[in-house]
């Protein structure tokens, strides 16, 4: 059930008045019901998948709940002294610690059983070809279940975070079931944690207009962000990316790289308003997942600005725990003493920055693709960390003045330069037409190729262009405002015809130049694969 089809709306109408009309009490199970419709459409055996790693999940949590309450009480007996309370406490966590490997050890494992098997399958058996050593080349057709690296990742949270004790295990399933199937995230995310999701979700929301008049104008800015930018610049990149070896120069791929990096944004930053209205029509605020990424001045800041929760969830769960770890502590001071403070400090931060972003890249896919892309990644922000020294030395010595706007525009230009680099590993079909596509890049300049009306001979002619142009620049319009202020908030203040107008505007854009309707079927969101 896409998140821009008749029937999502018709779904979402639906569970909305449904919401409304029963007791608040109850309304957390029509969320309940909701989750389960929405996940059935995508299969019955997806689905099984799902409730596969929640119950595993569930289990152990509960497990280390009652481990927590066992030490409350034990703690509160009477004549134990501080070294028996430190034995008891110690011997619990041993305990929570147990379990909560086996919880992670099987819900990791249901992800790579379902999303991985094939990738392994395929480069075992390539390793087995350079030893010239006989092999089938069977590989299992397993289903990749709706949202599997979304939901595996929040489940994972959710047990490491019930270890710490940080959040209290809930005991009801159905309450549990309802966090991690919630419709409007369980595809895409954002990534929600349970201290930030699961309390909303059970508590009795009632009706506001101000939710119905945010999340519906979420909603159609994001369907104005998919069907009338994301969809045509989609159609220009396939045509090119689909058929790179008849293409040749550097300004013509960076044009067709360029445009796959305002797609991906305007594709899952337009998901991510339905996904954030969607909730809002029910009183439930999601985290922001986009903060205007393409305004960063560095590849860490991108990184901060992108995919918020994916990037909190591997800063919580990996960077911090293996930059806090013994081997890293002990590299880190060996590191210092050898090279002194600052270079010291760059060397033991390699392993957990590299680490992240290496599972960044496997999180996106099972291909070679991502984890180069990762890895590209990851080198960049080590780069970065060495020579952020040396720059700042240099614009001194070079007497640049960086507090302007110039500076600031050049900053974010290099920013882009670098992430459409690595856009060309994520985007190609594979690592070799990666590879292939730089390759032709460096052959010429191909300015030729988008001269004298030729850019129309790629999938968009001249009228589909310039809507191209007109909604790039009202989405930059709209980035600028947001960067300076809360446009939704901005928007209530303003006089009511004027605020209509603006619905009215962009509503009739939607139906007027959204690509859909007979004959034409949408894609799927990019990020939906993974």
């Amino acid at each position: 059930m896409s998140y821009t089809s008749s029937t999502y709306l018709l779904f979402l109408v639906a569970v909305f008045c449904i919401y409304y009309i029963i007791r608040p009490r109850h309304r957390m199970y029509v969320l309940l019901v909701a989750n389960v419709i929405f996940y059935l459409a995508a299969g019955f055996d997806q689905f099984l998948v799902l409730l596969l790693a929640t119950a595993v999940s569930y289990v152990v949590a509960c497990k280390m709940g009652k481990l927590h309450e066992k030490l409350e009480k034990q703690k509160q007996e009477e004549g134990l002294d501080r070294k028996q309370i430190k034995r008891i406490k110690a011997n619990n966590k041993k305990q929570r610690k147990r379990i909560l490997i086996w919880g992670l050890v099987l819900n990791i494992g249901i992800l790579i059983v379902f999303k991985y098997t094939n990738f392994l399958l395929k480069t075992g058996y390539s390793i087995l070809d350079l030893f010239g050593i006989g092999h089938g080349d069977d590989l299992f057709k397993l289903i990749m279940p709706l949202g599997i690296s979304f939901f595996t990742f929040q489940i994972l949270s959710y047990l490491i975070d019930v270890y710490k004790g940080k959040v209290k295990a809930q005991k009801n399933f159905l309450k549990y079931l309802l966090y991690i199937s919630f419709f409007p995230s369980v595809v895409q995310g954002p990534i929600p944690r349970y201290a930030d999701l699961g309390t909303q979700l059970y508590e009795e929301h009632r009706f506001e207009y101000d939710n119905l008049r945010d999340g519906a104008l979420l909603i159609l800015w994001g369907f104005a962000k998919k069907l009338i930018l994301a969809e045509r610049l989609g159609t220009f990149v396939d045509q090119i990316y689909g058929n790179y070896t008849q293409y040749t120069g550097m300004l013509f791929f960076f044009v067709a790289t360029a445009a796959f990096s305002i797609q991906i944004y305007a594709d899952f930053s337009g998901c991510m308003d339905i996904a954030t209205g969607t909730a809002r029509l029910f009183g439930i605020r999601l985290a922001p997942n986009f903060l205007r990424p393409y305004f960063s001045k560095t590849m860490p800041e991108f990184w901060r600005r992108w995919h918020v929760t994916l990037g909190n969830w591997f800063k919580d769960y990996v960077f911090y725990p293996i930059s806090i770890s013994k081997f890293s502590l002990d590299l880190n001071k060996k590191a210092r003493k050898r090279f002194g403070n600052e270079f010291g400090r760059i060397v033991s931060s390699a392993i957990p920055i590299l680490a992240v972003w290496l599972l960044t890249g496997i999180w996106h896919g099972p291909d070679w693709k991502y984890v180069t892309w990762g890895l590209f990644h990851g080198i960049l922000i080590m780069l970065s960390m060495i020579f952020t020294p040396y720059n700042e030395k240099l614009v001194q010595k070079l007497h640049i003045k960086t507090e302007c706007f110039s500076f600031r525009l050049f900053q974010m230009g290099r920013t882009f330069l670098l992430c459409c680099l690595g856009r060309v590993f994520f985007r190609a079909d594979d690592f070799a037409s990666a590879v292939g596509i730089l390759k032709r890049a460096c052959t010429g300049i191909g300015w030729y190729r988008l001269a004298n009306g030729k850019i129309y001979n790629y999938g968009l002619n001249q009228a589909n262009m310039t809507v191209v142009i007109v909604a790039m620049l009202v989405l930059l319009t709209v980035s600028i405002l947001q960067e300076k202020m809360d446009v939704l908030e901005a928007l209530k203040k303003q006089n009511l015809v004027f605020r209509w107008v603006l619905i009215y505007a962009l509503l009739l854009a939607v139906v007027i130049f959204g690509m859909y309707g007979p004959g034409y079927d949408p894609s799927a969101f990019i990020y939906e694969k993974f």
